[in-house]
């Protein structure tokens, strides 16, 4: 559950998933991917839990969107369909333990070093303190970790903050892990507050691998369906068919700037073309307005 979130920006609010068009089903109802789908979801699940590389902020699950309209236009199919591992993970609230003071830690104590959604390894010095690690700070793969922190999130309920502890309960190297009695690790939530206020203390949870969502199956699907209903296109005075949406050119700044950091030499005819065309574009709709007034 949770919402999702994207990379920058208000944390807990965006989440990139592909957006995949389907033919409308036999019955209606029932929407559902390929097993190219779902061959696709399963690689992108291993590689959001893949320790070797730093957790995405923008698609910390496995996530795909499905998509049909009927043919005669009057509503939307969507499922929104999540792949995880049958995994169920309970936090369990405990007295917080000091942190050792580093720029890392230092740097998510205001509100504005938790805007973004991050994540690291705990490991516990000798006055059992816990120590933040980075993901891909050196020291992580030389000490015993105990537990994972998080940022950039306002709750627990967040497929990041999940995917974070689900990816520190897959690790399987005793040496390097020091887990507590059942698989038990540490959270340290550094929350985000709403906007406007201080920056709460970081919460601490233990996190306890429970019972299986599915026991006998190594993953599980989550899904939710809506039908969409559209309103009926206005009909058009030349008889021809209408149309939902009607694309028009338009000049594009950012797309300029991207251009003209890439292709130099192209980027003034780029804008020039933009514009050109949105004159064409604004022309050739008032042309079309006078000729059906004259009709």
């Amino acid at each position: 559950g949770g919402g999702g979130g994207g990379g920058g920006g208000e944390p807990g609010r965006r989440a990139a998933a592909p957006l995949l068009a389907r033919g409308w089903p036999s019955d209606g109802a029932t929407l559902g991917g390929t097993v190219a789908d779902y061959a696709e979801m399963l690689d992108a699940l291993d590689d959001a839990l893949d320790v070797s590389s730093p957790l995405r902020a923008d698609s910390p699950v496995s996530m795909q969107v499905l998509v049909a309209a009927a043919a005669d236009r009057s509503q939307l199919l969507l499922k929104a369909e999540a792949l995880l591992p049958s995994l169920l993970l309970r936090a369990t609230p405990l007295f917080a333990l000091r942190v050792l003071p580093s720029p890392l830690s230092q740097s998510l104590s205001p509100a504005a070093g938790r805007r973004r959604r991050a994540t690291g390894w705990l490991t516990l010095e000798q006055s059992r303190k816990l120590v933040l690690l980075g993901e891909r700070e050196p020291a992580a793969s030389q000490v015993p970790l105990v537990g994972v922190w998080v940022t950039g999130e306002a709750s627990l309920d967040s497929p990041y903050v999940w995917a974070a502890t689900a990816r520190f309960s897959r690790l399987a190297a005793p040496a390097v892990t020091k887990a507590g009695p059942g698989g038990a690790f540490l959270l340290l939530v550094y929350q985000t507050p709403p906007a406007g206020e201080p920056a709460p203390p970081p919460a601490l949870y233990e996190v306890a691998p429970a019972q299986a969502v599915h026991p006998a199956a190594a993953h599980t699907l989550y899904g939710v369906s809506m039908a969409v209903p559209l309103p009926p296109p206005p009909p058009r005075s030349d008889g021809a068919d209408a149309v939902l949406f009607e694309p028009s050119a338009c000049e594009s700044p950012p797309l300029a700037r991207l251009l003209s950091r890439r292709y130099p030499e192209a980027s003034a005819t780029a804008t020039a073309r933009f514009a050109a065309e949105a004159t064409a574009a604004e022309a050739a709709a008032a042309a079309d307005a006078t000729a059906h007034r004259h009709r």
